[in-house]
């Protein structure tokens, strides 16, 4: 049963629980509100910390301003992202090539969902998505005190026991304003709609009722709740206030990405270096490497007193090593061990694994397959690619050779001609296999990785250092996604400022990765123009903005609405075609 599988049971699951719990009142006595299954948890505390955050008001009105532009970028990019993403696609479907559908657009894997999207592992994605939850929502409600708007309530909006979102309640009339023909909403709130009863913190709605009539010249106090006379209307905030509001989360969501990835590309990641690329990629079972306790992936880092950085220096020590007992040393995630392997056992036993037969080759027509072990050609032992490479560059093609396999077989190969040298050519991708003791040796491109990791902030000049920061996590080193140090941990080590923090400098680096990644992409993704998210109601404001100069208010309200509502039907519309087309083009 897959991750999906698995989520929709529990979902259900939770979905009657929550059902359960709702129809007997519990959640209404902890002013939680159920909504199908996601859950909207509020409180009225911290209202004085906002207070004192948003005290240096010039600098949040300096930070709200500045998100607006940046919003706007994100939107134009968002966009323009979607509608060349369509046009590629309705492309491959005139031409017949939709790809048939796979993980990048399968359903869990759109929605930022630790443990459900399968490239966000559970507990890192999980500190990601909170931080990113916490500091967006905490922006709105700081702004909001900034512009003089009231904050009603803050709190989390909870997928069963996931964080998918959380939000800070301003009061939407002064923040958008109440049109004359609408009813009083509280009024409405206090009858049960909106998801809050009747019971549900009435004194804070008295309170907030009591506030509003005050603001707008009324005498009425809290036993005014409900009567047929509505309260006069309520002037919304400045236009600019409103988009400094909206885009403040967003904007929030940048900079945190900005300081984690400056973090995790800076000091963190300069305290971390490779300990060595070799690793056990396999032990058989009671073999004497099993008997003396080596597992598989661990990693060897030194032999007898020569320390091992590579499959390189490994064969070169092992094919001039006397024969004698040998002392192995090997990392297993935080723990060093030594172990002894007897003179018997120590002798190694090497060959080229075909990893790779090129179809219609020369070694696919003498019935060569992936996985043999070539040990000998013609009379020339071959221990190693180093010595296959050597062997092929000194034939011609059309040469006929003895090929000698480590299954106890051998078949004639005719050389064809190699593609970018004047030499024989076999068709192969091979890799040296390496094995003692019961147990083969295999490399680990760690250097490699890291070294890539660590030149990333030098390749932003460029648009392909930004694409491979941002697609990490999606394809990783080799289309398998990143997610950090935790699989990857025994072939790395704390050093510099990190030395002696051990597992915790790979905790750091992992959570930051994490923060950094999912808040930009949550930033991102609500930069959208589409209403409900920040973006679509800047951009209704935006368009609002355009048309009232040219026709009335009332018009270039109308205006602006439709277009918003166009908008955000087009959006929706885009992403459902790209989960469910290429589903649907193959009939699956």
């Amino acid at each position: 049963m897959d991750n999906l599988n698995i989520a929709l049971i529990l979902l259900a699951g939770s979905w009657l629980v929550i059902a359960y719990l709702n129809k007997r009142g519990v959640l209404e006595r902890y002013n939680i509100s159920a909504f199908g299954p996601i859950l909207m948890i509020r409180t009225m505390r911290g209202q004085k910390l906002l207070s004192v955050l948003a005290r240096p008001r010039r600098f949040w009105k300096f930070f709200g301003s500045v998100g607006i532009p940046m919003m706007v970028i994100g939107m134009v990019f968002m966009f323009a992202l979607i509608i060349l993403t369509d046009y590629a696609m309705l492309q491959m479907l005139y031409d017949n090539a939709m790809p048939e559908p796979g993980k990048y657009n399968a359903l869990q894997n759109i929605f930022l969902i630790p443990g459900v999207n399968e490239f966000i592992p559970l507990v890192w994605g999980a500190i990601g998505l909170l931080v990113t939850l916490v500091v967006h929502e905490l922006a709105h409600a700081v702004l909001c005190k900034v512009e003089g708007v009231d904050v009603k309530s803050m709190g989390a909006l909870l997928l069963a026991v996931i964080p998918i979102g959380g939000f800070a309640e301003p009061d939407e009339e002064q923040l958008f304003g109440t049109k004359k023909d609408e009813k009083s909403s509280s009024d409405a709130r206090v009858n049960g709609v909106d998801g809050v009863s009747g019971a549900d913190s009435a004194a804070d709605w008295a309170g907030y009722d009591r506030r509003r009539s005050t603001r707008s010249g009324s005498t009425g106090s809290a036993e005014s709740i409900g009567s047929a006379e509505p309260a006069e209307p309520v002037q919304g905030v400045a236009r600019t206030s409103r988009m400094r509001i909206l885009a403040a989360g967003v904007m929030m969501n940048f900079v945190v990405a900005l300081i984690a990835f400056a973090l995790f590309f800076g000091p963190v990641i300069g305290g971390i270096e490779v300990v060595s690329d070799v690793t056990v990629a396999s032990v058989d079972q009671n073999s004497p490497a099993a008997q003396a306790g080596i597992e598989k992936d661990m990693v060897i880092t030194k032999v007898d007193d020569t320390p091992i950085r590579s499959t390189h220096d490994f064969y070169r020590y092992m094919v001039a090593r006397p024969d004698m007992p040998m002392v192995l040393h090997a990392k297993d995630r935080e723990t060093r061990r030594t172990f002894t392997i007897s003179e018997q056992d120590a002798a190694m036993q090497s060959g080229v694994v075909m990893w790779h037969v090129v179809p219609n080759s020369s070694a696919a027509d003498a019935n060569i397959t992936e996985g043999m072990t070539i040990t000998m050609i013609n009379e020339t032992r071959i221990n190693s690619t180093t010595e296959f490479i050597t062997f092929l560059n000194a034939t011609v093609p059309g040469q006929a050779v003895e090929v000698f396999f480590a299954e106890n077989n051998s078949t004639t190969v005719t050389l064809g001609s190699s593609p970018d040298r004047g030499c024989g050519y076999m068709g192969v991708v091979a890799t040296t296999k390496l094995e003692f003791a019961g147990m083969t040796i295999g490399g680990y491109p760690a250097s490699e990785r890291l070294h890539i990791l660590k030149n990333i902030p030098t390749m932003l000049d460029r648009a392909d250092g930004w694409v491979l920061l941002f697609a990490l996590p999606f394809i990783g080193f080799d289309s398998s996604g990143f997610s950090g140090f935790g699989a990857t941990m025994q072939f790395h080590e704390p050093v510099g400022w990190a030395a002696g923090y051990g597992t915790l400098v790979f905790w750091i680096a992992n959570a930051l990765l994490w923060i950094g990644w999912i808040n930009f992409y949550a930033g991102l993704f609500n930069c959208l123009p589409a209403v409900p998210l920040d973006g679509g109601h800047i951009f209704k404001d935006l368009i609002h903005s355009l048309f009232e100069r040219v026709v009335s208010d009332r018009g270039a309200e109308r205006i602006a609405k439709t277009i918003a509502v166009a908008f955000a039907v087009l959006i929706l519309s885009s992403f459902v075609f790209m989960i469910f087309g290429p589903a649907i083009v193959h009939g699956l």
